[in-house]
């Protein structure tokens, strides 16, 4: 079964070039891997031997080319290669980068700035293979969530149900074009950035009791279950075949828009997931840079 277009655009950075960038990344990593542990079964290898200064160096200079990754992406200049070539050679050099890194340090870690430039190096390369993940993963989630259609396409369909449901409601008891528009003014898509990420439905109704005494209280409106069930009330006790029909158009109406929210939320917290990691990964490579150059000046300062 051959790909679909959406997979073949995500997943081509990782296979560009028949996976040459890969090789590369794994001859490096291999080639030092095999000369450590050959002068390691000689005699230990630490951080300050000639071996380990080499294999800081190596792996510093990826962490420097790596970060040029971020001044190609705003390079419009062709001769700099294409940004699906240099994001292919930023995802595996990074790999490699923290195979080097840990070869350099032997793993003999401690409470110091060397052991805390090597865990930030570690955070970097983890967040950057979630992004892998994610960019190979939610596009094309999304896409099928939305239906092939874009977010703003259903947001238009939710106003159109809306703007449906209140001339329908119009029409009927004062109480339900009240009930309606307050659904309608409650709905709540997006939110806060924990509200993204989470997807949940977090809208509410002021619900008051069907022709009876007693208060009104907000409850929850989540998939617009409050609002479908108020509305199978008032039908319930509705005598007017006219009227017992507009509340069953306006049940009608009020389940499509509950499909259209549900996909709407859904396709907002896979793009929170999609660019979240992106805010975490950028503060730490900057902060794993600064921590790599105390690591040098204090090694070349005090050796």
């Amino acid at each position: 079964m051959s790909a679909s277009p959406q997979q073949a655009l995500h997943q081509s950075f990782l296979s560009i070039a028949r996976y040459r960038y890969a090789l590369y990344a794994a001859v490096l990593g291999g080639t030092c891997a095999i000369v450590y542990f050959s002068e390691a079964w000689r005699a230990p290898q630490r951080g300050d031997s000639v071996l380990g200064y080499t294999l800081g160096t190596i792996a510093a200079a990826l962490v420097l080319f790596l970060m040029s990754y971020g001044i190609r992406r705003r390079t419009f200049r062709t001769r700099a290669g294409s940004t699906k070539r240099w994001l292919s050679m930023h995802v595996y050099m990074g790999m490699c980068a923290l195979l080097i890194a840990s070869l350099h340090s032997g793993l003999q870690l401690g409470y110091s700035v060397h052991t805390l430039a090597y865990a930030l190096l570690a955070l970097v390369v983890l967040s950057g293979c979630w992004g892998v993940y994610a960019y190979l993963r939610y596009p094309t989630l999304m896409l099928r969530e939305r239906g092939d259609v874009s977010r703003e396409v259903l947001l238009a369909r939710i106003g159109a149900c809306d703007e449906q449901a209140l001339a329908i409601a119009a029409q009927s008891y004062p109480e339900t074009l009240e009930l309606v528009a307050d659904a309608v003014r409650r709905t709540q898509l997006g939110g806060s950035v924990w509200a993204q990420l989470r997807g949940r439905d977090a809208s509410m109704l002021m619900l008051a009791p069907v022709r009876a005494a007693g208060f009104s209280r907000l409850v929850s409106n989540r998939g617009q279950q409050a609002l479908i069930a108020q509305l199978a009330k008032l039908q319930a006790l509705s005598q007017d075949g006219d009227t017992q029909d507009a509340l069953h158009e306006l049940l009608r109406i009020s389940g499509e828009k509950a499909v259209l929210v549900r996909r709407v939320q859904h396709d907002i917290r896979l793009q929170g997931l999609l660019q979240i990691w992106l805010h975490v990964h950028l503060p730490l490579s900057f902060a794993m840079l600064a921590a790599l150059a105390v690591h040098v000046f204090s090694v070349l300062y005090y050796r």
